[in-house]
């Protein structure tokens, strides 16, 4: 791990060092269940490489010190997301028999490998903000602490949300096809909330990393095409999942009044689908 450490502590290979990170949590995990590698994998390599920069950099994270600083909270709230995340998908998998992700199981166990370690650079891309900003400790920067705010917010926002779905869908689970919600705390902003909570983690994680990236092209370009990569996944998902719903639920009554209450998707100040 000496050499992971001094790469990123400084020099260009951190985010080569952060792929080789998240590959050792996506790949074995890939081959174990293909569909891994964009759902429990995600979640675990984002702790691992937040894990790995606490250490490189003797970050302290929370409930650790009783000194609680903007880059400690960060690296708090980046651990936080991906450990729940990772577990949640876990725990709805186990629990719940329609997220099964078995039947995702279609390519050979070797050939999973190269999009393993695809997916794991480009939540190098996304997670890297982090790590410049460790590097930049000593600054200190209102943007910063915005974007700290607002990455936090997300992750809680996320978990409360996710939390909410998978316990009305537990409770209901002899009604799969009737539609049951949720409806109300988060679900009265936008109809799948959880997808704009993720939105705004990832983006609060890149304003926090702004005034780090100084004049790094490396710095700038990864950050931006990682961020950039999952508002269009988030989008494309919100996007499949209310075409879904509306299949499954149109003409029920509670859904029909659901959508006329809350027309926003994903966006909360829309107005409209």
């Amino acid at each position: 791990m000496n050499a992971l450490d001094a790469a990123l502590r400084s020099g260009p290979q951190g985010v080569l060092s952060l792929t080789c990170i998240a590959s050792l949590v996506v790949i074995p995990l890939t081959l174990f269940r293909q569909a891994y590698s964009f759902s429990v994998g995600y979640g675990y390599s984002v702790f691992a490489m937040a894990y790995a920069i606490t250490r490189a950099f003797n970050i302290s994270i929370l409930g650790g010190s009783s000194s609680v600083n903007s880059l400690s909270l960060l690296a708090s709230t980046v651990m936080f997301y991906g450990a729940r995340l990772g577990t949640y998908i876990l725990l709805r998998e186990w629990t719940v028999p329609s997220k099964s992700l078995k039947g995702y199981d279609k390519t050979p166990r070797l050939k999973r490998i190269p999009f393993a370690i695809a997916v794991s650079m480009f939540y190098a891309f996304m997670t890297c903000p982090l790590l410049y900003a460790a590097r930049a400790a000593g600054k200190k920067n209102v943007m910063m602490n915005v974007g700290v705010g607002l990455a936090l917010l997300g992750a809680v926002m996320e978990a409360i949300t996710d939390g909410q779905k998978y316990w009305i869908k537990r409770c209901n689970a002899s009604k799969d096809s009737l539609f049951v919600g949720p409806t109300g705390g988060f679900y009265r902003l936008c109809r799948h909330p959880s997808y704009f909570a993720e939105v705004l983690y990832w983006f609060g994680l890149f304003v926090a990393g702004i005034p780090s990236f100084d004049n790094s092209p490396i710095a700038w370009i990864c950050a931006s095409l990682g961020f950039y990569g999952i508002l269009g996944i988030m989008k494309g998902a919100s996007k499949r999942l209310d075409a879904k719903q509306f299949e499954n639920y149109k003409g029920q009554e509670d859904y029909e009044n659901y959508r006329k209450q809350v027309p926003a998707t994903i966006w909360p100040w829309m107005k409209k689908v």
